[in-house]
Order: structure tokens, then sequence, then C-alpha cells
């Protein structure tokens, strides 16, 4: 049963997105819980890459399905395209919770 819900942005305006990734991993997740399977196109790679970057990871390219996950310690794991998208995600949520702690821990 849907719920009818408002919303009110002048007041409580959403926060802005800082990495375009943030609306990807949006659109890969509503697809997979719609198919039950995790679709990630050569694009979704390409962002997933640069927000790991942010966080200290990288991503290196093996083969057309393939990649290596490099940690900023230096150890790696051979990951699949779709895989490392679904790593990239897992650590936006780890990162947007750590950043929601840091703030209620300021207020």
């Amino acid at each position: 049963m849907p719920v009818h819900a408002t919303y009110d942005l002048l007041t409580d305006p959403p926060r802005p997105v800082e990495s375009p990734f943030e609306l990807a991993a949006r659109r890969i997740m509503a697809t997979w819980l719609e198919t039950r399977c995790v679709v990630a196109t050569p694009d979704d790679l390409r962002l997933a890459t640069q927000f790991l970057r942010q966080v200290g990871v990288r991503l290196e390219p093996i083969s057309a399905f393939e990649v290596r996950l490099v940690s900023e310690r230096g150890r790696s794991t051979v990951l699949t395209r779709e895989a490392a998208v679904m790593t990239a995600i897992r650590s936006l949520v780890t990162f947007e919770a750590q950043r929601a702690s840091a703030i209620a821990r300021a207020a």
C-alpha cells in the first residue's frame, strides 16, 4: 500500500551529491532489486574507480571482466567488474555512515 508523504525542501534541503558514483549506485541498486542481478557497465566501473580512489583504494583493469582491487596497504584481490562495483557501493555506505557519526559528534 503506497504511503503519501510530504518533504519540505525549503527547510530541510537534501545534501549535495559529492560524487557521480552516488547517483550510479542508486541506479545499480534499483536495477538489482528489480532484476535480482547486478549489472555493471564500463561506465559504472569508471565511476566506481573514481570513488574508490577517494577512499584510498585503486582498481586496476585486468581484462574486460576482471579488475584488481589494491588497498592503501598494498593488499590486492582480483574481482569481477560487478563485484568491484558492489565493493564500491559498500564503501560508499560505510563512508556515509562515518561522515554522519562525525557530524553527530560535532553537534
